[in-house]
């Protein structure tokens, strides 16, 4: 029996194909791979011929952009959102991309998965990842302005940014892959904010009292 969950051709009578299309690559991409990714593939967990999928794609290339598309698209629009809402110190604004990061990835595992596999991201159109990489860059000028003003520490920028992006994608992979167990949006977003908050604070003991706007408590680490 294939246990596949592919949907009857009901479904697509209200004009949701195109839709269904992108799901059903997005599981062929996190099952098989970007090499063996093929529109049959698609067209079987779909439930439908393979003619119907040039119906609305031209190609394979041209499925694979949509999707790459799709899940850097919804991506940014969290990570802009966050960033709105966040606290005004830059620290705090790229924390935000963090947590949003790992929210993302517990409300669409499916677009996280693909987002993070070698090779896709570079199917997204060139307006898209100019956008992209103006954010990053955004981010990475407000850092290096707040080490100068020795609100951040002066650590290199790349490995701080490295550092940064390993904890969240190491945290959104744990959940997505049932390691923590069950986890919602409010759970994932309370320990996106634990584990962004000790990237924040550091491991070494200081002799100040730090607050964190997220929790709205104030950290005590002074030395013993």
């Amino acid at each position: 029996m294939n246990n596949v969950n592919i949907p009857t051709k009901a479904a697509y009578h209200h004009g949701n194909l195109k839709q269904a299309l992108m799901s059903a690559a997005m599981k062929e991409l996190a099952t098989e791979g970007l090499e063996a990714f093929s529109l049959r593939g698609v067209a079987r967990r779909a439930g439908v011929s393979a003619p119907a999928v040039y119906r609305h794609f031209a190609d394979k290339d041209a499925l694979l952009v949509a999707v790459a598309t799709q899940c850097a698209e919804r991506l940014a629009v969290a990570m802009v959102e966050a960033v709105k809402a966040a606290p005004p110190e830059p620290l705090e604004q790229f924390r935000a991309t963090g947590i949003a990061t790992v929210r993302f990835a517990v409300a669409h595992p499916e677009h996280y998965r693909v987002i993070c596999m070698p090779g896709v991201l570079d199917a997204i159109p060139e307006p898209l990842r100019a956008k992209q990489s103006a954010f990053v860059e955004s981010q990475r000028q407000a850092i290096i302005a707040a080490q100068a003003r020795g609100e951040i520490a002066d650590l290199p920028l790349d490995d701080l940014m490295l550092a940064a992006s390993s904890l969240v994608s190491g945290m959104a992979h744990a959940i997505i892959e049932g390691r923590l167990g069950k986890v919602d949006d409010a759970r994932a977003t309370e320990l996106a904010i634990s584990v962004t908050g000790v990237l924040g604070l550091g491991l070494i003991p200081r002799t100040e009292e730090i607050h964190d706007p997220y929790r709205n408590v104030t950290v005590k680490t002074k030395r013993r």
